[in-house]
């Protein structure tokens, strides 16, 4: 068993950090799961990011405003905190189609003690892939150096290492409310969840494959 990062951050623990540039544009969807667009019900993808920079993802999220990132989503209706409508904006998990980047600059990171600007390029996106491809391209991706965010089309975990028996998952969406839920965060966090053993307690049967290159500058 080998984990590739340093610290995990529950998207579930930012319920007052938004993927917005203005609190106006703050909302919640009319459909699908009606979902609020901040880090704790639109966050999931996001939460991965920050986890593969090694940065806290408030951090990263604000470091974003202002910057063309976060976008309306004309797919996904929604009411503002005044009661206007209009589409629902989010980070919409940019950058989300090969070859892309995205450079979210001037963010505070704890191990280098320094403002740095962090590129995300991605290299691969492959929606509803069976467990078998999943997995082997997930561990290829990682032998070679890139950050592989996996999952389910509707939600997404991180690949956060390599083990005997396929890739380890963190998952950024946990409950804290009871201590089964409290143990099985600890467990997770300290040696990973196998992506089999996720995909049998979620009853994931198509996978994603993302993979970024990250390089951090400053």
């Amino acid at each position: 068993m080998h984990l590739l990062y340093p610290r995990y951050y529950a998207q579930s623990f930012y319920r007052n950090t938004f993927l917005v540039d203005r609190p106006q544009q703050i909302a919640r969807a009319e459909k699908s799961d009606r979902e609020w667009n901040n880090l704790a019900e639109s966050g999931c993808h996001f939460s991965c990011m920050a986890m593969i920079a090694g940065v806290d993802p408030a951090l990263l999220a604000d470091a974003a405003i202002k910057t063309g990132y976060y976008q309306p989503d004309k797919d996904l209706p929604a009411r503002a905190l005044n009661g206007d409508r209009g589409a629902l904006v989010w980070d919409q998990n940019v950058p989300s189609k090969k070859g892309r980047s995205w450079v979210f600059g001037k963010v505070w990171h704890p191990d280098r003690r320094a403002l740095v600007d962090i590129e995300f390029t991605c290299r691969r996106w492959d929606d509803y892939l069976p467990l078998k491809e999943a997995t082997r391209l997930a561990h290829a991706a990682i032998v070679e150096g890139r950050h592989v965010i996996s999952g389910s089309f509707e939600h997404s975990v991180l690949i956060a290492g390599l083990s005997a028996d396929g890739p380890l998952v963190w998952d950024p969406d946990v409950e804290r409310g009871s201590g089964a839920a409290r143990r099985q965060l600890h467990a997770m966090v300290a040696g990973g969840l196998p992506l089999r053993a996720w995909a049998a307690q979620e009853k994931v049967r198509k996978f994603t494959i993302v993979e970024y290159e990250l390089q951090l500058r400053g």
